[in-house]
């Protein structure tokens, strides 16, 4: 006599199976969940506003995936120093050449490019960055802030408004400043934030036009969150920044460590060699060849069918 399989034999596998499926969307070590406006706002400001800051400095090393509709240039950023400034970024191809070397202090930014032996300077660290191609929103030490999972140089204490979304989590909204809205998940974590994108900072597409039209602005989403795969609670691991144009960028970090000790003088300075030409960033439009320091040049470039038109390939 042939025995039909019992039920369960079947239930078993599948059981586990959607055990695996919904422990795969949902933190792994199991953080609270909020699903009242002020308990999420408050576990972000336990989390990523109030704690004091890791140590005097750090030190970033980190991808930069930079696309547009067409193409995709990756380089590599190290960014080290104080969080109070002084602060310096150098910026490598694919293939270790360096494409450019910054300095922000309270003189403002100092950008040398030693393939073409120039430099340029501005007083605002936010405007020369992006004059020069660099396409985050915000200064180098937001930056450094923000990929060491604090907010509180960018948001005010309070939002001016907050609404429910759909799928959970909150839709925090600023009148003033350079974020107009964060969006909390239902942890209290930040899940995408968004700005109005300065007239200083042109995309690919709007450099090779001349000109910038339609919407302008930024959206920069958290992804990889070290507790989603089973490590203690950190700062988001890779930060996507969305542009006009279909341009993105995508900042993938490799090793975030910080600095009990502040950084010697002499490894935060910028010492621009003989020969170098200068210019002041100052009341001028952006430098024609600027762009070179995101992109990476040809040497790093992607072909049309390697590059996400709709994002970067991560």
């Amino acid at each position: 006599m042939i025995r039909a399989p019992h039920p369960q034999r079947f239930l078993a596998p599948l059981v586990v199976a959607t055990l695996v499926l919904l422990a795969a969307c949902a933190p792994r070590n199991d953080l609270p969940r909020f699903d009242q406006p002020r308990a999420d706002i408050a576990a972000f400001h336990t989390r990523f506003m109030n704690p004091a800051l890791p140590g005097s400095g750090l030190l970033l090393r980190a991808s930069l995936l930079y696309a547009t509709p067409t193409r995709a240039n990756r380089t590599d950023l190290q960014l080290y120093g104080e969080y109070t400034r002084p602060l310096r970024m150098d910026v490598r191809a694919g293939i270790g050449a360096m494409l450019a070397m910054m300095r922000e202090d309270s003189a403002g930014l100092l950008a040398f490019y030693p393939d073409k032996s120039q430099a340029y300077a501005h007083g605002d660290p936010v405007v020369g960055a992006q004059l020069l191609g660099l396409p985050f929103p915000f200064s180098l030490c937001d930056l450094a802030m923000v990929v060491s999972g604090h907010f509180e140089s960018l948001l005010p204490e309070e939002p001016d408004g907050v609404a429910p979304l759909p799928g959970g989590g909150f839709a925090l909204h600023y009148a003033t400043g350079p974020v107009r809205q964060l969006v909390l998940d239902q942890y209290g974590r930040p899940e995408r934030m968004s700005g109005a994108l300065s007239p200083s900072f042109r995309t690919q597409a709007e450099r090779e036009a001349g000109v910038a039209v339609g919407p302008r602005e930024w959206t920069l989403r958290f992804e990889a969150y070290p507790e989603d795969d089973g490590d203690p609670v950190g700062p988001a691991q890779r930060l996507v920044l969305l542009l006009p144009k279909g341009d993105s960028a995508t900042l993938r970090v490799r090793e975030l460590t910080s600095r009990q000790t502040p950084w010697p003088e002499k490894s935060l300075a910028l010492v621009l060699p003989p020969g170098t030409r200068f210019m002041s960033l100052e009341s001028r439009p952006a430098p024609a060849a600027a762009g070179d320091v995101i992109t990476g040049g040809g040497d790093n470039a992607q072909s049309e069918s390697d590059a996400a038109p709709s994002g970067p390939a991560l």
